[in-house]
């Protein structure tokens, strides 16, 4: 691997790290384009390293949600019961969101990663509930898991994204409560995923060693490396702040996010350049 690759997913761990912990989500949306970026220059074909991305931003969020689960829950903000429901919905969808991502063209899958974060996005921007509930129904809890579940396989993220809106516009949680709950519910719906891109990259016989990366079916145990020791303890500082800033601030902390990575995926800012350059 390149030195400036390197230090590249250094800076996306610090980055992701942080925002996981102040936002509840699990950094998914933030590895998976990084991921893919570098894999591609390394000179993997596309549609390998999309899969690749996908599967090892999944592994990498799992330790990473799971620290600023308990450093939320020792704020007491994170409700467990809501969580373990829409997690273990997750589980299964997420996993049939894996298997069927392995079957798409590379081109879907990232126009679906990026068509998903600017819907949440704009989701979010429009309806800004100053909500104070902190509990779901059992049926709207299972309802969120099965969906999220699903896109976080599909798309290799931890699910943040869609659960956080979700709880806020749905389920009237206030915001620093649904960032907690948020991360606690990554935490069981990554298992899914994860297997799923374990096992199929194993199946399939993928072997990309020789690039410099050393992979266990669609997981590349080189960069997920990197990324944990960055973020996890950048995750604990993350959580440190959250319940300083605002309810609205954080909102569109996260909306900014998502926008600026979900254009990229689209392509959009390549379209610009070319534009400029023409």
């Amino acid at each position: 691997m390149e030195p400036i690759l390197f230090y590249l997913l250094i800076a996306t761990g610090l980055f992701a790290g942080f925002m996981s912990g102040l936002l509840g989500v699990g950094g998914g949306f933030i590895f998976t384009p990084i991921i893919y970026f570098v894999l591609k220059v390394s000179g993997f074909a596309p549609k390998i390293a999309i899969l690749v991305a996908f599967g090892t931003s999944l592994a990498a969020v799992l330790p990473i949600v799971l620290t600023s689960a308990l450093g939320h829950t020792k704020k007491g903000n994170v409700n467990w019961c809501d969580a373990a429901t829409i997690g273990i919905a997750g589980i299964a969808t997420s996993y049939i969101g894996g298997m069927i991502a392995t079957h798409l063209p590379v081109a879907v899958l990232t126009f679906l990663f990026g068509v998903m974060l600017t819907i949440s996005a704009i989701r979010m921007a429009m309806v800004l509930p100053p909500g104070n509930a902190r509990s779901l129904s059992t049926s709207a809890g299972v309802g969120i898991g099965g969906v999220v579940g699903f896109f976080s396989g599909l798309l290799g993220i931890g699910g943040g994204t869609i659960v956080v809106p979700f709880l806020t516009i749905f389920g009237k949680y206030q915001m620093r409560y649904a960032v907690a709950t948020s991360a606690a519910a990554i935490v069981f719906i990554t298992f899914g995923g994860i297997v799923a891109y374990l096992t199929t990259g194993v199946l399939t016989g993928e072997n990309q060693n020789p690039y410099g990366f050393y992979l266990i079916g669609y997981v590349d145990l080189v960069e997920w490396t990197i990324l944990v020791v960055t973020a996890v303890p950048m995750a604990l500082i993350g959580v440190k702040y959250a319940n300083k800033f605002q309810d609205k601030m954080l909102k569109k902390l996260f909306v900014l996010l998502m926008i600026v990575i979900s254009q990229d995926m689209l392509g959009v800012y390549s379209l610009i350049k070319g534009i400029f350059l023409q």
